[in-house]
């Protein structure tokens, strides 16, 4: 419970940073616009192991859907075709 003040003040500390505009920044635009694409790149890192859990997590989603409709289909057509 300590600790998510702490990240709270990291991330408002990092928000503050983000939103300065100092000329410094403005002049370096290319070192600002790397930076952010290091940022960016750091943070979608995608592994065969999220591909996989994406994969579960669409079939989980899905494939109820898919048996509750095969069944309701399965029933309906024994009860109408007798």
């Amino acid at each position: 419970m300590f600790f998510i003040r702490d990240r709270v003040d990291e991330d408002l500390e990092r928000i503050r940073k983000a939103n300065l505009e100092t000329p410094e920044h403005e002049d370096s635009g290319d070192q600002t616009s790397q930076k952010s694409k290091d940022v960016i790149s750091d943070d979608l890192k995608v592994g065969p192991k999220d591909i996989f859990a994406m994969i579960i997590a669409v079939f989980s989603l899905i494939l109820p859907v898919l048996v509750v409709i095969i069944v309701v289909t399965g029933l309906f057509l024994l009860w109408f075709l007798r």
